[in-house]
């Protein structure tokens, strides 16, 4: 009985002690800044984005006064986890060739307004940073006593890699979009892959928790990004990207923020001839996608010098909300050659793809809707498709045999489609047609199986024959 009340005592002794040592290892040690509304510490990656709950952290506390930084990087440098807390008294630049590794259980502290910056200023210049904890050991970013801290930012041809590290507390900096994590490109034509994530969490950033501009983009294999408890009055959203970044964009959580959107800043939609330049899958990702920053931001596929031939694949369950006067532009420019561009958009009876307005108080003709220039490619496919609140002003005189005043529509074709490659689709409040098919050329049936609701126009205007002329007088629609 005396031998079994001891077993049970040093049982319970042990289970205590294990319980207090992983209390200890979860709480970083001072400049804690509270436990997040997901019912997770701030001090790590968000459970759960890796298919189950990540075990609990075994690093020691951080302890003692720790290790002051500013200024230029030398050479290749390490932040120990025993010389944490790490702090950013002044910006850290790792330019000129340099790399800065973070071990596995480090503590970055950062001052006010402070920052990491990777082959920046003064570009072009070059850099590496790694961070890179585990799931047992990770590594975590927080403002010095609380401070509110810059970001993370990091210019191409730098790089930067991240895994099982969590960034609290930044969006400090200026003319960054009060963002955590700043990756700007090269600004020349493609995707610049200088961000790799994995199993990174932000929170409380001061507005959007991620931006990617001129052409930055995700490393291939980015995955489990999440960001949440973020987000301004200016930058609402978790993540800002452009059109070159959405092929990488990562799985993760994008949602417990100002506006739970993912903003999609069309760089390429501004100018003729430049867009999309590679070929890209729109992925699914749980919350919608803002597309545009300002009236007329609208997103464009194709453009390569070389004309080859870019294809822009949407997953089903895609939502893309529109700005004002925008439209999704498969080719910009209007002639009788192969279309440069093509658009696969697969959705569903289940998960059908929505093209919608990005209006609090949606109207007729908020936005432009899909714009086909030139002779659309074979692999085109629309199905299972929901088009709302399109039928803007396209700006546009286009060939018809319709007695009609106006060209705006909710797909509009330019040139004559190889087949009737839209099926069970629905469009929905037009402030124009339906579809109109504003060429020289065959009429292609694509009613049959498609949908028409509150359409002010046409649900299908008649092509200009080329080998006859109009009926007189011209019928109203098809």
């Amino acid at each position: 009985m005396v031998s079994g009340m001891r077993t049970l005592l040093s049982t319970l002794s042990s289970l205590v002690i294990s319980a207090l040592f992983v209390a200890a290892c979860s709480s970083s040690g001072g400049g804690d800044t509270g436990t997040s509304s997901g019912g997770t510490s701030s001090g790590g990656p968000t459970p759960g984005t890796g298919g189950g709950p990540d075990p609990a952290p075994t690093c020691a506390p951080v302890t003692g006064p720790g290790v002051a930084h500013s200024g230029d990087i030398e050479g290749e440098a390490v932040w120990t986890a025993a010389g944490s807390p790490h702090v950013v008294a002044g910006n850290v630049n790792v330019r000129n060739g340099a790399k800065l590794t973070i071990e596995p259980c480090a503590e970055v502290r950062l001052a006010a307004g402070m920052g990491i910056r990777v082959a920046h200023p003064i570009t072009p210049n070059t850099g590496t940073l790694i961070v890179e904890g585990t799931a047992t050991q990770p590594i975590r970013f927080i403002g010095l006593d609380g401070a509110r801290w810059s970001s993370i930012a990091i210019q191409a041809p730098g790089t930067a890699r991240f895994a099982y590290a969590s960034f609290e507390g930044g969006g400090g900096g200026d003319f960054q979009h009060e963002a955590t994590l700043v990756a700007y490109g090269d600004g020349e034509d493609g995707a610049d892959a200088i961000v790799s994530v994995d199993h990174v969490t932000i929170t409380k950033s001061l507005g959007t928790g991620a931006w990617l501009s001129r052409g930055a983009s995700f490393a291939s294999g980015s995955s489990a990004l999440t960001i949440r408890e973020s987000g301004s009055e200016t930058a609402p959203r978790p993540i800002e990207i452009e059109e070159h970044a959405l092929d990488t964009f990562p799985t993760g959580s994008y949602t417990g923020n100002r506006k739970d959107e993912i903003l999609l800043d069309p760089a390429g939609g501004r100018q003729a001839g430049s867009g999309l330049l590679a070929d890209a899958t729109l992925h699914e990702r749980g919350v919608p996608y803002h597309v545009g920053t300002s009236k007329g931001d609208s997103l464009l596929v194709g453009g390569r010098p070389d004309g080859k031939l870019v294809t822009l694949t949407i997953e089903p369950g895609v939502v893309l909300r529109f700005s004002e006067a925008a439209a999704l532009k498969v080719q910009h420019f209007t002639n009788d050659k192969p279309s440069t561009a093509a658009l696969r958009a697969l959705g569903t009876a289940e998960k059908p793809i929505v093209f919608t307005s990005a209006a609090d108080a949606p109207h007729p003709g908020d936005w432009v809707g899909v714009w086909f220039g030139g002779i659309p490619d074979a692999s085109d496919r629309i199905d299972h498709v929901r088009i709302e609140y399109a039928g803007g002003d396209c700006g546009c005189i286009l060939n018809t045999c319709s007695a009609i005043t106006q060209h705006e529509a909710e797909v509009i074709f330019t040139a004559q489609p190889q087949s009737a490659f839209i099926t069970n689709t629905t469009f929905a409040y037009s402030a124009g047609h339906g579809i109109t098919q504003g060429f020289d050329g065959a009429f292609v049936d694509l009613r049959p199986t498609n949908t028409f609701e509150s359409v002010s126009g046409c649900a299908l205007t008649r092509p200009r024959s080329t080998s006859t002329s109009c009926p007189n007088p011209k019928p109203a629609c098809e």
